[in-house]
């Protein structure tokens, strides 16, 4: 009889850290993933958010390979084909 009363009682101790372990253990260890896995993109992407230049709103920076511009407008056979074609009603 002693043992099922600790049997009992070892149950009954697990499920209440286990709940304790899901109310603060297991958003601690996501919240944990979760910031790990920003900072990886973050220095992916090159600094995050925080060292990015900041843009006015409307300007456009375009940047272009003035080599490779040069050289289509010399080839213009490997550039692409056209096609003709007609409107249909």
């Amino acid at each position: 009889m002693k043992i099922l009363f600790w049997i009992i009682f070892i149950f009954i101790l697990l499920g209440y850290a286990f709940r304790l372990f899901l109310r603060y253990g297991l958003p601690w260890l996501l919240g944990k993933m979760i910031r790990n896995q920003q900072n990886k993109y973050a220095d992916f992407q090159g600094g995050g958010v925080n060292n990015q230049t900041q843009k006015q709103e409307g300007e456009v920076k375009i940047k272009t390979n003035k080599q490779n511009k040069h050289q289509h407008n010399s080839n213009d056979d490997e550039f692409g084909e056209y096609v003709d074609f007609e409107d249909v009603d």
